[in-house]
């Protein structure tokens, strides 16, 4: 009996574990491969990126064209309605501009500086030295301190500078009046030198004006006119005033004239300085009646001070037709001999013994002399 044996090639048999051990090492290398190819897949990645960002970038930052001259020309026209053949006649325009008045600057030039309107501006420009004392005082005050009204600021003048010649000291008195002095020199100061400051030309801006500032220069123009004629008016009657009140009050000065019937009669009222000194201010008889709100706080005492004042010559007829109604009335009296005196009761006098007393006569008995009576019928 013959055996034969033939080998089978590709039909080896593996164990289990044999196979098991060939799948990881498969496994591994796999792995190992991808490791590889990573990093080479991350760097493609991120140039791909860089160049897109790029690409961005530089889409982003692709200049935009410019304008050229002839669209700025051709805005202005459009815009301005104004002709002008190059950028460089444009510049040449500008500096062609005439320059602004100079009272137009000094105003531009005090509201750049100050912050204030045009109505400071207004009340800069008036002449301080021809204003009364108490004016120019209210408006440095106005403009040194602010957030003040009238009434505020006529008390302060108050507290300052005002006294009463009858009831003050004349040592204070004199303080007062030398302090009011020294702060209204100080005030005209203070006016005088911002009204030169912003007279001062300024160099030109090359602007016109707008329709408002147009307006305010206009008005501003028409109100320096108007203030500069109403000052000479009101200085040329304080002067005036001033004057005719000297010529009262002058080393002739007897007393004021009244006329009573067919009389003059002279009376003089007080020393000519001290009549002088009051009446030379009409201000001295309105403060004597109105309160420091300048309301009226003595309606009786004003309006008869005022009627007197008016009608002078009733009142001292009045009172010269009174005198003279009274002196005749006393006169008469003493021609009567009428005893006006209270009868009193007849008195007794004692001496050595002897009461004495006067009585009165009956109308029965007639005759004069000394008659004695008896005790016993007193």
């Amino acid at each position: 009996m013959e055996i034969k044996v033939r080998a089978v090639e590709g039909s080896e048999n593996k164990s289990k574990a044999e196979v098991e051990e060939q799948l990881l090492q498969k496994h591994e290398e796999e792995q190992a491969q991808l490791e590889q190819k990573a990093p080479e897949t991350e760097t493609e990645k991120v140039e791909v990126e860089a160049e897109e960002t790029s690409k961005e970038v530089e889409e982003k930052t692709t200049p935009s064209s410019e304008l050229s001259d002839e669209d700025v020309l051709s805005y202005l026209k459009s815009r301005y309605d104004k002709d002008i053949n190059s950028v460089d006649d444009l510049f040449a325009e500008k500096e062609a501009n005439e320059p602004l008045p100079e009272d137009v600057s000094a105003y531009l030039k005090y509201k750049q500086e100050t912050g204030r309107g045009i109505n400071d501006f207004y009340e800069l420009q008036k002449d301080y030295d021809s204003m009364e004392d108490d004016v120019v005082l209210a408006n440095y005050v106005a403009n040194q301190e602010e957030g003040l009204d009238a009434i505020d600021i006529q008390d302060i003048l108050e507290d300052k500078f005002s006294y009463d010649e009858e009831l003050d000291d004349p040592k204070d008195i004199k303080k007062k009046k030398l302090a009011k002095k020294r702060e209204l020199a100080k005030a005209k100061k203070f006016f005088n030198e911002q009204k030169d400051k912003y007279k001062i030309p300024l160099e030109s801006s090359g602007g016109g004006l707008s329709e408002d500032q147009e307006k305010q220069l206009n008005a501003y123009r028409k109100y320096i006119e108007e203030s500069e004629t109403a000052n000479e008016a009101n200085k040329k009657r304080y002067d005036y005033f001033q004057e005719k009140t000297k010529e009262v009050f002058s080393d002739e000065f007897k007393g004021f004239e009244f006329s009573v019937g067919d009389k003059n009669i002279t009376y003089k009222p007080g020393a000519k300085d001290e009549l002088y000194n009051v009446q030379k201010d009409f201000g001295n008889f309105r403060k004597k009646f109105l309160d420091d709100n300048g309301l009226l706080k003595n309606p009786t005492a004003y309006h008869k001070s005022l009627s007197v004042a008016l009608n002078p010559d009733k009142f001292a007829k009045h009172f010269y037709d009174l005198g003279v109604s009274q002196a005749v009335e006393s006169v008469s009296k003493k021609s009567k001999n009428i005893n006006m005196d209270v009868r009193k009761a007849p008195s007794f006098v004692t001496k050595d013994g002897l009461k004495i007393r006067s009585v009165q006569s009956d109308t029965s008995n007639s005759g004069r002399g000394l008659k004695i009576r008896s005790i016993k019928k007193v």
